[in-house]
Formats: structure tokens, sequence, C-alpha cells
């Protein structure tokens, strides 16, 4: 009798147990799609060179822009709630986007970046860049906090 409750409890912890399951992780598409982000930090360096962040020099009038992400596979780029010129439009930009090479690049439009963290709230990619013959990497960090 002793084994049979035994045998009973430990059925009943399994499928307590097994019904408690965690939730499914997000796809990258979920994570991406699920709020607004905002530019929160734009580096870039050459070769070596320890990365500077540009970001703070910008316009407070770009800095509160939005980027949006929709399941669709398009995008907007957003004014935010203030305009550098009051005549610009509210959109700014928009097209498609798709996460290419096993999800670890996103093309948005024509432009490919390599994706380096993509979580609840943060979205990190970089590109390379040539100005004036001279490479660039840059890496931009959003947030959707």
């Amino acid at each position: 009798m002793k084994h049979a409750i035994n045998l009973s409890i430990l059925t009943l912890f399994f499928f307590v147990l097994n019904s408690c399951k965690k939730e499914d992780a997000k796809s990258k598409t979920d994570l991406i799609t699920q709020k607004t982000w905002m530019i929160q930090k734009v580096e870039s360096k050459e070769g070596t060179n320890p990365w500077e962040d540009d970001f703070p020099n910008w316009d407070a009038c770009s800095k509160d822009d939005r980027y949006i992400f929709r399941v669709n596979n398009t995008y907007e780029f957003n004014e935010g709630l203030t305009k550098c010129d009051p005549t610009d439009p509210q959109i700014f930009d928009s097209g498609s986007w798709a996460f290419t090479n096993n999800e670890t690049k996103l093309l948005i439009g024509s432009d490919e970046f390599t994706i380096i963290a993509l979580t609840e709230t943060n979205l990190i990619i970089s590109v390379q860049e040539s100005v004036g013959g001279v490479a660039y990497q840059v890496q931009i960090t959003f947030s959707n906090k």
C-alpha cells in the first residue's frame, strides 16, 4: 500500500511539473515587432581604435525618433514627438525589412546589418561603412524601455 501511495504522489508530481511548462521563447520576429524602438547609442570606430559614441552630439529632435518593425515585414521610421523641421513629414522612411542568414542579419530596405543582440528590451546592430576611403564599423543600440 505504501508503494502505491508513493507512486501516486510521484505521478501527481510529474503531472504538475509538466503542466507548468515554461512559456515558449519568443521568436526574433516577436521580439523586434512587439514594441517601438528608439536609438540609445550610435558608436563608430576605425580599425582597432576604441568605440566613440556620437549620439550625444545629435540634435534633440533626432533623439526622439521612433523605429517600428511590423509583423508583415514593413518598417516605419517616425519623427517622434519633435521634428527638426516642422515641414518634414512625420514618417521619414518606410519600406520592407527581413531577417537573413539564419536570422543573424537584419535587412532594412537595401541595407543589411549584423545583429549583435536582440532581446525584449534591446536591439544592437552593426554595419561596416566606408567614408572617404576609410573603413568604419558602426554599431547602433536601440531600446524600447
